[in-house]
């Protein structure tokens, strides 16, 4: 082993060994807090495809917007954060596609909805989302 492996976080300067403690206090903090949302992956990996067929064209296929509203951004964000996810669902089922509101099926939305939650960086749960559980909180963050 070198000298300088061996010195560890001591070879490295005060500041710099300050910004690692803070950037290792954040990343558990951030992974204690962090509240599962109401789909498990699977369903949100599954709503990926069903998304990109549906409305990608529209949000794009990052979720960025393009025709339609950016399912990403702060101003998603601050909309429905702290609301029930179920709000978010039933806006979505009582307003898209905008060609035929009010048709998309549970088989569907829900999957997409997990898509769009994982994407705002909501960590996947142990159960599917349905309407049943829809009502956790949508985290402002």
């Amino acid at each position: 082993m070198c000298q300088a492996d061996r010195r560890g976080i001591r070879s490295l300067g005060p500041a710099s060994a300050f910004a690692l403690v803070i950037a290792s206090a954040q990343i558990f903090s951030t992974a204690a807090h962090a509240t599962p949302g109401p789909f498990d992956r699977q369903q949100a990996e599954a709503g990926h495809v069903i998304y990109n067929d549906h409305c990608a064209e529209c949000h794009g296929p990052e979720l960025a917007g393009a025709l339609g509203a950016s399912l990403i951004d702060p101003a998603f964000k601050a909309r429905w954060g702290g609301r029930p996810v179920s709000d978010l669902r039933d806006w979505i089922y009582s307003n898209m596609p905008p060609n035929a509101p009010g048709t998309l099926p549970d088989a569907q939305l829900d999957p997409i909805l997990a898509w769009v939650l994982m994407k705002n960086g909501v960590a996947p749960g142990p159960t599917p989302l349905s309407k049943a559980n829809a009502g956790a909180v949508f985290p402002k963050e």
